[in-house]
């Protein structure tokens, strides 16, 4: 299914109105920006707009949580694993204190990437609020 163009509703409305004159090359030029963001050319307008105060979009700071939340999903695959070698090894009384020290730390590993990449996309999770402002 297409991403929704259309800004999420905003409580209250949106009363305010803003005019802005632009020759027909311009008026192309932003239908087509627009068009390439997946927005329409008023929200495409006031997203470019407030972005530069923020230094980074909504949209942009979207597609970073996206890409963190795959990430975060690699992590947890990379730990299941560590834990099934663990389970194995102990089952098969295969493991050394070696092997197990370095499992015990390879698994540390992950929960510390996993905690900072958890701390990452609550930083740059955009609020309701936030994204009903854009």
């Amino acid at each position: 299914m297409a991403e929704r163009m259309r800004q999420a509703n905003a409580r209250g409305g949106r009363p305010i109105r803003r005019e802005v004159k632009l020759t027909e090359f311009e008026d192309n030029a932003l239908y087509f920006a627009a068009s390439q963001a997946g927005m329409t050319p008023a929200r495409f307008l006031k997203e470019s707009a407030l972005s530069r105060q923020r230094g980074i979009s909504v949209t942009e700071r979207r597609e970073i949580v996206l890409s963190l939340h795959k990430i975060q999903a690699a992590i947890a695959a990379i730990g299941n694993n560590i834990n099934q070698l663990a389970r194995h090894a102990n089952a098969e009384d295969a493991i050394t204190k070696e092997i197990s020290a370095e499992l015990t730390h390879s698994l540390a590993q992950v929960r510390a990437t996993m905690q900072r990449t958890n701390d990452a996309v609550s930083r740059l999770a955009v609020s309701p609020e936030e994204a009903d402002s854009t």
